[in-house]
């Protein structure tokens, strides 16, 4: 026997934008406005189906509301062999229509597994995990909002150009910004001897480098091409006209500095840096003399 014809739950427009609407400003009224950061794929390995340096870029504003208001789920806080490990999970909810019009130019049906959300009350990022597409299942014949579960997300060399300084700078303590020096060449005069990878330089704002403007450390030095890519430890790069190493003594003039746009988790009790560093005072990794100081 079919149902009831006096009674149609299921294709009435009216109500379907009511409870549409209703949804929304509930969202608007309880949410907490996020960030919401798509993940564009680089180079995917066909193999495995992943790419290891994935792009979060073109982020956007968008209302979610947290369901649980008392504390993050998941394990928390758990010592493993491996040290702390934070296993925080957050489980959102997402109005449909408005991640539909929100994200309207790059025609994303919904949201998707491996973007990320930024959670400004504690300035986190999370991984989404699963998106639930069916999560009120049809009431008035349609879905009105998508519920998002998302796990604390683990930096792994992806590239972020969100257009938000608080996203892009998002663990300033823990996070440092890499530079491309590109030096000789040009009206910057030429260069003299050879940086070492890790060494601390110094840059200059005149060519007599009797003025510094920051002290760097080089992460690594390319000699065919004579571009230095550095981590800013201390001062400011504008001005700067020349760069010296202060282990090498090599010495170039600066055609332009510019960002990588790529970030590297450093942590607090990271002291490799200043290790290699040292060993290059004393020990020559080169591949025709590495361990016996040019005694052979």
């Amino acid at each position: 026997m079919p149902t009831n014809p006096y009674f149609n739950k299921t294709t009435v427009k009216s109500e379907q934008t009511l409870v549409q609407d209703l949804v929304d400003e509930s969202i608007k009224i309880h949410g907490i406005d996020m960030v919401y950061l798509p993940r564009t794929l680089v180079n995917v390995d066909e193999i495995f189906g992943e790419d290891k340096l994935p792009k979060f870029e073109k982020g956007k504003f968008l209302e979610m509301y947290v369901e649980d208001f008392e504390g993050f789920e998941g394990e928390g806080e758990t010592m493993t062999q491996f040290g702390l490990e934070i296993k925080d999970n957050l489980t959102l909810t997402v109005s449909r229509r408005r991640f539909l019009e929100t994200f309207a130019a790059e025609d994303y049906p919904y949201p998707r597994e491996g973007d990320l959300v930024f959670f400004p009350l504690n300035n986190s990022l999370f991984e989404i995990d699963f998106v639930e597409r069916e999560y009120n299942f049809f009431s008035f014949g349609k879905t009105f909002a998508y519920q998002i579960k998302c796990s604390l997300f683990k930096y792994s060399g992806g590239d972020f150009e969100s257009g938000f300084d608080q996203i892009d700078g998002v663990t300033s303590a823990a996070v440092d910004k890499l530079f491309t020096v590109s030096l000789t060449g040009g009206n910057a005069g030429a260069g003299t001897g050879e940086f070492t990878d890790g060494e601390r330089a110094h840059l200059y704002t005149n060519r007599a480098g009797s003025v510094t403007s920051a002290t760097v450390d080089i992460i690594e030095w390319d000699t065919s091409v004579d571009i230095a890519t550095v981590r800013l430890v201390d001062g400011t790069t504008v001005g700067a006209t020349a760069m010296v190493g202060a282990s090498s003594g090599a010495s170039y003039g600066i055609n332009t500095i510019g960002l990588t746009a790529e970030y590297f988790v450093k942590d607090a009790f990271e002291d490799n840096t200043e290790l290699d560093r040292e060993a290059k005072g004393f020990l020559d990794f080169t591949n025709t003399d590495p361990f016996s100081e040019g005694d052979f």
